[in-house]
């Protein structure tokens, strides 16, 4: 029996937006906490409102995806601020029609029809060298695979999987 199990952890990069709203929404936070505390009342609530704002911002700032691999299914997983944890996609590899890497010329037929896209990397586009675009199901996922993991779903689908 050869059972494969792959655990990989990728941080998605922060854009400079988010990280200057965030810088700004504490900012006027603070200033609104204080004109609530000086005596008016009202910016009271703009700084509470202001507070929570603040939080999800922060939520969405620290993102990650899990891949985890176990015997012939790949799920995705994505965790916000390191506290919450949502299942993106669960995919079955025996159903793949073509691996390969983000830039290939294996996808163009692929790029070229309409199939959903969905990114699960650590930024970049199509600059990024290790992303790869997996097509399952009408869909094209793409993710930062390990190369062990490349070589365990060329494994179980030699003729699909692509690594130029």
């Amino acid at each position: 029996m050869s059972e494969a199990y792959f655990e990989i952890m990728v941080k998605k990069q922060v854009s400079p937006v988010m990280k200057v709203m965030s810088l700004v929404t504490l900012i006027l936070t603070c200033f609104f906490l204080f004109l609530g505390v000086i005596g008016f009342l009202p910016a009271l609530l703009f700084g509470v409102a202001g507070g929570v704002a603040w939080y999800f911002l922060n939520l969405y700032r620290c993102v990650e995806f899990e891949y985890l691999y176990v015997d012939k299914e790949l799920q995705i997983d994505r965790i916000l601020g390191k506290t919450k944890r949502k299942r993106m996609e669960t995919l079955d590899v025996s159903q793949l029609e073509v691996l390969a890497p983000i830039h290939s010329h294996q996808l163009d037929s692929y790029n070229r029809q309409k199939t959903e896209i969905k990114d699960y990397t650590s930024g970049g586009g199509k600059e990024n060298p290790k992303a790869y675009a997996m097509v399952v199901a009408g869909k094209t996922i793409c993710f930062e695979p390990t190369p062990e993991l490349v070589k365990a779903i060329h494994m179980i689908a030699p003729r699909k999987v692509f690594t130029y």
